[in-house]
């Protein structure tokens, strides 16, 4: 888990502010604006897991069980996008363990494996740029929540 608050309020502005994180959002949002109607309607979910408290969070689910698109719905160009989100996702890392994450990711059917969800309830500001997203495939979930502020749960399994 990982997190960071830009400002003395607890609820930051739609735009995040100086949030260290918030360009991950940014990139997540840009695959987002490249779907068409009908992958945003498979990506954009109702309501967001409000699994924290019980310790679900990354729960790693089976695949009939993962909300949102599949990548592998994707086109090759979208797909590209999610790599980005990917890099983004793991740049705070060190080399070696953002490498074995990936490693790990590309050995359970890499990019197209996963399923990308943007959650609607917790859209900030309403402004349709997604504060609240998941990747999630089989053995990794990284769940990103922009409400109140950023605060980012991961589980890559070995």
């Amino acid at each position: 888990m990982y997190g960071h608050q830009s400002g003395p309020n607890d609820m930051e502005a739609p735009d995040h502010g100086q949030n260290v994180y918030w360009y991950q959002a940014r990139r997540a949002n840009e695959v987002f604006a490249a779907l068409d109607g009908k992958q945003r309607e498979l990506a954009l979910v109702k309501r967001a897991p409000r699994a924290e408290a019980q310790n679900k969070t990354v729960q790693i689910k089976p695949q009939a069980e993962r909300a949102g698109i599949p990548v592998s719905e994707m086109s090759k160009d979208q797909r590209g996008l999610v790599e980005k989100v990917l890099a983004d996702l793991l740049l705070p890392y060190r080399q070696r363990d953002a490498d074995e994450a990936m490693k790990l990711v590309k050995a359970r059917g890499g990019v197209e494996g996963l399923h990308m969800s943007f959650y609607k309830n917790l859209d900030v500001g309403n402004d349709g740029v997604w504060d609240v997203w998941q990747l999630e495939g089989p053995g990794m979930v990284w769940y990103f929540r922009g409400y109140p502020h950023v605060h980012t749960w991961v589980n890559v399994q070995a």
